[in-house]
């Protein structure tokens, strides 16, 4: 058979199906009691086909309501009864017989149809309340929203089966055949395909053949809009019959000939599948993606999630097969608000095992840009949000959308007790195929866990395909035939398997009883995959755990590299909120009283901090964060992570009390830090221990900085007022500011930094060393064309080299704004093309960092600003800050997938280094870098267009620093300094007392959490190491012991090697490990 015989044999079979379409319904009645009501109007009537009535509040936001009754009259008794509506957007729907609810679920272009009852009465009143937006499933408008229909109709059972069975029998024959016969690959394997196509279409023409078609002109003129499928019959005629006789049911031997048709189908499907038997194995899980936010905003997400998942309950109730799995605490929760009827229906179904809570964390969050700390509160928040609703934790950490994963990953899932990782995003990267679906994922610190991915090639609807299946033969045979990890040695006896995940998603929507339907039929189908429904996590325990393929570190994926720099206001916002939190939780935690006497400054915090904390997390959804959302969700993140910051630290201040002429340093960091902050102006002349300290009026208020007096670790300082004039101390080390006609120079005695007229810094000299730090370039603004093939706000475009770039270095303005001893500062202001830009260069005495805080009103558009700075070293490759860790990243393009690394995340620093000396780059507030050769660089600021127009116009303000150094970064503690940067020593009026902390020791360790423990009866340290070393590690416990846990706060047994010792724990750590103590006042149970 040729391609072109298949598919003019596969019409002949759509035309009948066409034709049999036309009869599924055996009647339908047109409802003309509707009432539609815009919020803040009175009612209307409006019948099918008419707009909806204009005014305020009809096509805003916010929802509308439809109100349609009908009666049951006697000629429909004792039919079964479904309801058709397409009310022009996206809807609610709950239909009530006498008063009570039958059927409550979403209304969408693929769930039209409601089922009522199996057998109407008579006098039955139908009540159908309809709350809609006029929005589609991907968030675009309808412009102007019709009533498209609203009717009743009764099913004819028998030629709804029967044409639901020819179409799916229809779609096997394409895909078998098309495989076959098309470049002359076989997708079955066995080199039949084209055969089972043939015997499959000689089967459906017996099938056809068989049924006796009504002939009757009054039948075929009543069903004249619903023959040949629909619309397109009837747009080739020029005009009309005005009256069509009313539908009249099929005859009983006509019936009798569809159902015999349907039983002759699944027989001759049952005699192929002896000579032809599946091939391969899915297990199928139903899914509903639903972005907390995208293309529309969260409080859209909400009415979302209540109608997806009240289908769910629906379609569970009507096919006790059906399994489903849904992600995310942050949605469970809203649902728990907004629909309490259908959360307990849920947790019945969670009981059950058919309904399986995913992913254990509070969102589907970026991996990438979400520090380390909120990575482990979204498991923290998420796993105990599952364990106190339904009494389990999640297995399988579910995040088939985001875009890219950190190494730290692994041992974060594996403490939060999940033992597997499902994603499909790696089967997008653009330039190299990622080798594995089946694997061992190894992350930074040697923790490895089991990970699957499917790579679902769709192509059955527009719009499905990958995590979004459809229950279609080319859907399930592509995902079969791409699935890699069928070859793994460790399957043994078990037949190898894939997960198939299907339903209709982004948007939400979920699964579909067509999809329903479809699984009934294929689930053993000939020459195509068998499937069976599946929890994941029961799949997951069954996926062989040796002999697979390992993959160390980073899964970075080649796309949507530009979601490190969009809405860079957010970037900042999401840096700042997680410091103020950490901040405020370690005051709250060290102040006042022990925790399970629950009293002192920082008692009643813990509660709000939690809160917080969510609304952090929530706002790191992996469109959210990434910044590939519509400007109405970050007209909500951006206030929200405003607020999350200022409240943190309004809880923070709370925990100093009231004292004249007196202000107390903070530094809740487990390390001793210079003394540097700012205060008001007027708060000198200070003095600390008697001895008076060194102050400089600046900008903003009063520096105190006195590199050689420390605020302890996890301690603080008072600084007291001194009567009288201010005292001058000594100063061992004072900056210097010299301005004539050839620039302007900063000198600390460490570094000297040289700007020129131009206002670009072109030497920056390693005073110490006498090492010049830049390259001929020096340290320069460059904008770049920003122009991706796709994706506008998602990917940024290669670079395409200096030729078409352009430096900021044109006219300015260059002035001294500080002029020491204890900080210089230097202001260049310049226009560039609509916008002005800020740089302001500092240093500080005894610190060996030049500080550049930007300020930009950005008014570009697919502009990229990048701050390059050719330095002074070579090297094969660069250290960036991960989650928890560090990670290289190569400055070369020797590979394809070098070449595809072109930016790339880091958090706090990126560093350059080559035996002997190096140099950081530090951030406040920026995710996206590139290196290349000796030009590292960080991505300021783009200008994407989409979804978005207005995207990161407006003011940005941005701290970062060069940090030169001997050795490598890890001899300079780049880490810390780092740190150092994002959060400074905290100082207000006042006294605070702070409770001796913990003292950590031995190898160096960085401070993930302080914070009091979820039952309020200890305290929760947590520690990482953060550069790859191997050692022992200790804590001074005082009146503390201690014990490990888990991120969920679980105890753990005790590492071999760890001892203690005259209150000293002795803690033996692996590179990058992390360490989660319970602190306990001594004699605590």
């Amino acid at each position: 058979m040729t391609l072109s015989r298949l598919e003019r044999r596969l019409r002949e079979l759509e035309g009948h199906l066409g034709r049999l379409g036309a009869w599924r319904d055996e009647r339908t009645v047109t409802l003309t009691d509707c009432t539609f009501q815009a919020p803040g109007r009175a009612g209307v009537r409006l019948q099918e086909g008419q707009p909806w009535p204009e005014g305020p509040g009809t096509l805003d936001d916010q929802p509308v309501r439809l109100r349609c009754e009908w009666t049951v009259t006697p000629d429909w008794e004792g039919l079964p009864l479904e309801l058709l509506l397409d009310v022009g957007g996206e809807a609610l729907l709950t239909a009530s017989l006498d008063g009570e609810v039958v059927y409550r679920g979403g209304l969408n272009p693929y769930h039209r149809r409601a089922p009522l009852t199996r057998s109407a009465r008579a006098g039955q009143r139908l009540s159908a309340e309809v709350v809609a937006v006029p929005r589609g499933l991907f968030g675009s408008p309808v412009p102007r929203p019709h009533l498209e229909r609203a009717r009743v109709c009764a099913p004819q059972p028998q030629v709804a089966a029967l044409l639901d069975d020819l179409t799916v029998t229809a779609a096997a024959i394409r895909t078998l055949g098309r495989g076959a016969l098309e470049g002359g690959s076989d997708l079955t394997g066995q080199g039949y395909g084209a055969e089972i196509a043939a015997r499959l279409l000689n089967l459906t023409d017996e099938v056809v053949g068989a049924l006796a078609w009504p002939s009757a002109a009054a039948g075929h003129l009543a069903r004249l809009h619903e023959l040949g499928g629909g619309e397109s019959f009837t747009q080739g005629i020029w005009s009309l019959p005005r009256e069509l006789p009313p539908t009249t049911p099929l005859s009983p031997e006509v019936t009798a000939r569809v159902a015999h048709a349907c039983m002759q189908l699944r027989a001759g499907l049952a005699h192929l599948r002896a000579e032809y038997p599946p091939r391969g194995r899915l297990a199928l899980t139903g899914h509903a993606h639903l972005d907390l936010g995208w293309l529309w905003p969260v409080p859209e997400t909400r009415r979302k999630g209540v109608r997806t998942l009240n289908t769910v309950m629906e379609l569970m109730d009507r096919y006790p097969d059906f399994t489903f799995n849904q992600s995310s605490a942050q949605l469970y929760a809203w649902i728990e608000q907004d629909d309490p009827e259908l959360f307990a229906k849920i947790t019945r179904r969670v009981a059950e095992g058919r309904f399986e809570p995913v992913g254990g964390m509070w969102v589907e969050p970026d991996c990438q840009m979400s520090g380390g700390e909120a990575l482990a509160r979204h498991l923290l928040y998420g796993q105990g949000y599952f364990r106190e609703k339904f009494g389990r934790t999640c297995e399988v950490a579910w995040l088939p959308d985001t875009f890219g994963f950190t190494p730290a990953l692994p041992q974060l899932l594996v403490q939060g007790g999940v033992t597997g990782f499902f994603t499909t995003k790696l089967n997008w990267n653009e330039e190299t195929r990622f080798p594995h679906d089946l694997f061992m994922w190894e992350g930074l610190d040697g923790t490895r866990i089991p990970a699957h991915s499917l790579n679902n090639p769709g192509g059955s609807r527009p719009g499905l395909g990958g995590y979004n299946g459809d229950v279609q033969p080319s859907d399930l045979l592509g995902t079969w035939e791409n699935f890699g990890g069928k070859a793994a040695p460790g399957w043994g006896e078990e037949a190898p398997v894939s997960l198939f995940t299907f339903g209709y998603g982004d948007g939400g929507g979920g699964p579909s009883a067509p999809m329903l339907e479809a699984y009934d039929l294929l689930r053993d189908f000939p020459g195509l995959p068998a499937l069976h429904m599946t929890r994941v996590d029961d799949l997951f325990r069954r996926l062989p755990q040796e002999g697979l393929p390992v993959w160390v570190g980073e899964l970075y994926l080649q796309l949507h590299r530009g979601t490190l720099t969009s809405q860079a206001r957010v970037k900042h916002l999401n840096r700042q909120a997680e410091h103020r939190l950490l901040e405020a939780e370690a005051l709250c935690a060290l102040a006042g009283a022990d925790p399970e006497e629950g009293t002192g400054a920082g008692a009643g915090a813990q509660s709000e901090l939690g809160e917080l904390w969510k609304t952090t997390l929530l706002n790191q959804f992996h469109d959210i964060l990434p910044g590939s959302s519509i400007r109405e969700v970050y007209g909500d993140t951006v206030p929200e992570l405003e607020g999350v910051a200022a409240r943190a630290a309004e809880l923070a201040r709370a925990c100093w009390t009231p004292e004249t002429d007196t202000w107390t340093v903070a530094n809740p960091l487990p390390w001793p830090r210079p003394l540097s902050v700012l205060l008001p102006a007027d708060a000198g002349p200070l003095s600390a221990g008697g001895a008076a300290l060194p102050t400089q009026a600046v900008e903003g208020g009063l520096l105190v900085h006195a590199p050689d007096q420390l605020v302890p670790a996890m301690g603080t300082l008072t600084l007291r007022r001194s009567a009288g004039p201010a005292a001058t101390p000594s100063l061992p080390v004072s900056v210097t500011v010299r301005q004539d006609d050839s620039g302007t120079v900063l000198d600390n005695g460490a570094l000297r930094a040289e700007i020129g007229e131009d206002g670009v810094l072109r030497r920056l000299t390693d005073l110490r060393t006498g090492r010049e730090v830049l390259g001929p370039q020096g340290h320069v603004l460059r904008a770049y064309p920003d122009l991706p093939y796709a994706w506008d706000a998602w990917d940024v475009a290669r670079d395409l080299g200096a030729a078409h770039t352009e430096v900021l270095d044109g006219p300015c303005t260059v002035r001294v704004v500080e002029d020491g001893p204890l900080r210089g500062a230097v202001q260049v202001t310049r226009p560039w093309r609509a916008s002005q830009v800020t740089q302001t260069f500092r240093l500080c005495a005894g610190s060996a960092r030049l500080e550049i805080t930007l300020d930009l009103d950005w008014q570009e558009r697919h502009t990229l600003l990048r701050a390059e700075s050719d330095l002074n070293v070579r090297a094969h490759e660069a250290w960036a800050e991960t989650a928890l860790g560090a990670q290289p990243r190569p400055t070369h393009r020797n590979t394809p997938d070098d070449a595809a690394h072109f930016e790339v995340s880091a958090h706090r620093w990126m560093d350059l280094s080559e035996p002997g000396y190096g140099v950081s780059l530090l951030n406040d507030g920026r995710y996206g870098h590139s290196v290349r050769g000796s030009l590292l660089a960080l991505s300021v600021v783009r200008g994407p267009m989409w979804p978005d127009p207005q995207a990161d116009l407006g003011p940005h303000t941005l701290t970062y620093a060069l940090y030169p150094h001997a050795g490598d970064w890890r001899g300079a503690h780049t880490p810390r300094e780092a740190l150092d940067l994002n959060s400074p020593l905290l100082a207000q009026a006042g006294r605070l007392e702070l409770r001796a902390a913990p003292h950590l020791g031995g190898l160096p360790l960085m401070l993930s959490a302080l914070k009091r423990s979820e039952d309020g009866q200890s305290l929760i340290l947590r520690v990482y190491e953060p550069a790859g070393q191997r050692g022992e590690a200790t804590v001074t416990l005082g009146r503390y012991s201690a014990e490990r846990l888990n991120l969920l706060e679980d105890a753990l047994p005790g590492e071999a090697g760890d001892r203690l010792e005259h209150g000293v724990l002795h803690l033996q750590v692996r590179p990058f490990e992390t360490v989660s103590l319970r602190l306990s006042p001594a004699g605590t149970p």
